[in-house]
């Protein structure tokens, strides 16, 4: 019995290590330590019981040592309870704070998809008024390009019109001198015309005085003829 109990002291036998392996898998939190608790009460109570000085040495041996391991399971597992507790505020907190983070980014990314958004439609209206401003800058180059074509045929005409007015000045020049020339020949010639009117006038004049004289040389001829015949026809009476 002796050489039995040392032998359970140093280890636990077979069919507690069997009883261990086949145990069902721990329960959290103090479920699993009440459990514990009362399996450990009930080991206990069973080893203080009536009766038990009448085991075997074997089998009490046995008990005391899977008690033992029971116990010892139990500390192991209220430490991993305790810790995994510890570990479970400690996630909670961490994500409480990953919670706040994620809400923040998930702000900044709302901000961000916001303004993406408003940059998209601002850039679809820059699209749209650069196509419109592309459009008017063809269209004003092509005007530019019809314009340059009218300026250089309209510096081409201005060129033509150039030689043109210089060569009808030329001949205004020449029309002018010939026209002062004209002037002064039309003077000369009024000059002529006045003195041939008034040699006409003159003419004229004399022309009614001699025609006046001649009315009374043909009167006092009438009248001489008359007394001629009025003294002929007196005589032959």
């Amino acid at each position: 019995a002796q050489r039995a109990g040392g032998g359970a002291a140093t280890g636990p036998p077979r069919s507690a290590r069997t009883a261990r392996s086949a145990s069902p898998p721990r329960l959290g939190g103090s479920f699993g330590g009440r459990v514990g608790s009362g399996s450990l009460h009930a080991t206990s109570s069973s080893s203080l019981a009536p009766g038990a000085g009448d085991l075997p040495a074997p089998e009490y041996g046995s008990i005391v040592a899977l008690s033992q391991a029971c116990s010892e399971e139990l500390i192991i597992r209220q430490n991993e309870k305790i810790a995994l507790i510890k570990l479970l505020e400690d996630l909670k907190k961490t994500k409480l704070q990953q919670d706040a983070k994620l809400a923040k980014k998930r702000r900044e990314v709302d901000k961000t998809v916001e303004g993406t958004l408003e940059m998209d439609r601002k850039i679809k209206g820059l699209s749209s008024n650069n196509k419109k401003v592309g459009a008017e800058v063809s269209g004003l180059r092509a005007e530019n390009e019809r314009l340059s074509v009218e300026v250089d045929q309209l510096r081409q005409d201005l060129g033509e019109a150039t030689q043109s007015y210089d060569r009808e000045v030329a001949e205004v020049e020449k029309l002018q001198q010939l026209l002062f020339t004209y002037r002064k020949e039309v003077g000369q010639e009024a000059k002529q015309r006045d003195n041939i009117h008034q040699d006409l006038r003159a003419t004229r004049t004399a022309q009614t005085l001699m025609i006046n004289r001649l009315d009374e040389m043909e009167k006092r001829n009438r009248a001489l003829k008359m007394c001629v015949a009025d003294t002929f026809a007196a005589g032959s009476r």
